[in-house]
């Protein structure tokens, strides 16, 4: 599909699209982009050669990697899937599904694929002849799964692993640090190295779950947000505090874009992934992060893990003028005051945290003042990819820290290994 040639940078529109349209114009926006670096970056080679966008069937198959006993990745930053001829990927479709071809002569629901030139795979006793790789699909999407585990995290949190099943074997896409009394999600951690940088556009969203005894979807709606609000501030403050433009929306912690796959992407849609988040800020600075740090991490090659969350309660002033805490559900998914990401790269012993505001109704006095650490980004070149406005704070008042200075207000993470100091 043939796509225009520039768009209108998508922080433009942070303030004009609704959540749905914002995430509808990013994606063709990354569509563009996408297509631009991967021009500047692609290379003839023999063996195997599939573009991230363009050679994979849907719904998508989970591809799982035989050398790296991993999710299959692509090269580099090319943007392209490149195996050597004979190199193997084993294809699930999981929960019982069949994997669909025009020219598959037994039913499987997990096979191994095999590259034999371009785009052509064979399948031993299951594939007639060498066929498309594309032309592998499933009846339908792959569910994601979200596992309990035994292991604990911040102030007694629980670790939930989101990912998939493929022979038995568990294959995580990212952890969760969950607080199962106030319904919070205090972090996500998962890697992104410069094999992130292109990601399929186009793909579904789907609704998600997890929390227990409440719809979260319904909370989410700006009816039942704004109501929530009333309760809290009164009924006139809440129409001036969730507007047709300035409401609450589900902010990702492991971003949908961050995953190359149309599998990974949707397994982000759990709401053991999310935050509310107010729109402008989520389309705003910390949308503008999400994206140019995927894009260094990709031209700088960075090995990186990414801890992205949340960290207090945003207030909001109610009829006396005094500040309130704000939550959706009595008590349980509070607002958070603050998202972040830390990232590492642990061969580098570098890592620097980012961290906006998530409060358009502060002041810009009342938003410094909740600032905690020296900004190592303001007025340095080394972070100019960011390109983020971190004054405004109506799309988040933003700032950088090193970790140490990170963790003496917000413990959540473990201690990291930053002796050379600061990635940028």
């Amino acid at each position: 599909m043939a796509h225009p040639t520039r768009m209108v940078h998508p922080s433009e529109m942070a303030l004009i699209l609704g959540e749905e349209e914002f995430e509808d114009y990013l994606d063709k926006y990354l569509a563009v982009e996408e297509e631009n670096w991967i021009n500047a970056t692609s290379s003839l080679r023999s063996g195997c050669t599939l573009r991230v966008n363009g050679d994979l069937g849907q719904p998508q198959p989970v591809y799982i990697s035989r050398r790296t006993n991993n999710y299959l990745a692509a090269s580099g930053n090319s943007g392209q899937i490149r195996l050597s001829a004979g190199e193997e990927v084993i294809v699930s479709c999981p929960n019982n599904q069949a994997i669909l071809h025009p020219n598959i002569v037994s039913t499987v629901h997990t096979a191994t694929a095999r590259c034999v030139s371009n785009n052509l795979f064979s399948g031993a006793g299951w594939l007639n002849g060498n066929r498309a790789f594309g032309q592998l699909t499933c009846a339908r999407h792959p569910f994601y799964q979200a596992q309990q585990t035994s292991t604990r995290c911040f102030n007694n949190g629980v670790v939930i692993r989101v990912g998939f099943t493929v022979n038995n074997v568990f294959y995580p896409l990212y952890h969760s640090c969950y607080n199962a009394n106030r319904m919070e999600v205090l972090y996500v951690w998962y890697n992104q190295n410069a094999n992130n940088a292109v990601h399929q556009t186009g793909v579904s969203r789907p609704t998600g779950g997890f929390f227990p005894g409440v719809n979260i979807n319904n909370v989410y709606t700006q009816v039942s947000q704004k109501a929530a609000i009333a309760r809290l501030v009164g009924n006139a403050l809440a129409d001036k505090y969730v507007t047709n433009t300035q409401f609450l929306a589900r902010g990702h912690l492991a971003a949908k874009s961050d995953y190359v796959f149309a599998s990974g992407q949707r397994a982000t849609f759990f709401f053991i992934n999310a935050a509310p988040q107010w729109q402008p800020f989520n389309a705003g600075n910390w949308n503008n992060l999400e994206q140019n740090l995927r894009a260094r991490i990709g031209r700088a090659g960075y090995n990186t893990v990414i801890y992205t969350g949340t960290f207090g309660v945003t207030q909001l002033r109610n009829a006396n003028g005094n500040f309130v805490n704000i939550y959706l559900d009595n008590n349980r998914v509070p607002v958070p005051q603050y998202f972040y990401k830390v990232v590492y790269d642990q061969s580098r012993r570098r890592g620097t945290a980012f961290i906006s505001i998530n409060n358009p109704h502060y002041t810009l006095a009342e938003a410094r003042n909740l600032q905690f650490c020296t900004d190592r980004c303001r007025n340095n070149n080394a972070f100019s990819w960011i390109n983020w406005r971190p004054d405004r704070v109506d799309l988040g008042y933003s700032f950088c820290c090193t970790i140490p200075d990170f963790r003496r207000v917000i413990g959540h993470i473990p201690n990291l290994d930053v002796s050379n100091g600061l990635l940028s």
